[in-house]
């Protein structure tokens, strides 16, 4: 299908030629004039509306923002608690292995010890539990 230009101008001045031929009834005047006050009482509070709520939601971003960066804010703190923390354990684990070993040895030290009395009450031939006499 071919289209043809339209001539814009020309539908322009035939409107205005034709507006300018007939006048509109008064009844049609009230009634655009009833009409565009209906529109303007509709209008008004809808735009009021949307107003509040444009304001009250740039309210909120702001809120979610705030609260966002708070979050993330308290997020960092905690997550760097937990890294203090794991060191602590870390410390305290390898502190416990060292009190263990430690623990460990003195116990081998007084095995130690206990059989090296064992070895001198052998040769002294006596029980070092009984009293000493003197040799006076």
């Amino acid at each position: 299908m071919v289209s043809l230009p339209v001539d814009h101008g020309t539908l322009r001045e035939k409107y205005h030629q034709c507006r300018g031929q007939t006048e509109r009834p008064a009844w049609a005047d009230a009634f655009l004039v009833e009409l565009k006050e209906s529109i303007r009482a509709i209008v008004r509070p809808t735009h009021s509306l949307c107003m509040e709520l444009q304001c009250r939601l740039t309210s909120l971003e702001t809120k979610l923002a705030l609260t966002d960066r708070a979050l993330t804010e308290e997020l960092n703190i905690m997550r760097m608690k937990l890294f203090s923390v794991r060191e602590q354990l870390f410390e305290l684990s390898q502190s416990v292995h060292t009190v263990l070993i430690q623990l460990q040895t003195l116990v081998r030290r007084v095995d130690n010890m206990e059989e090296h009395l064992a070895h001198v009450r052998d040769a002294l031939g006596q029980d070092l539990d009984e009293p000493a006499h003197d040799l006076d």
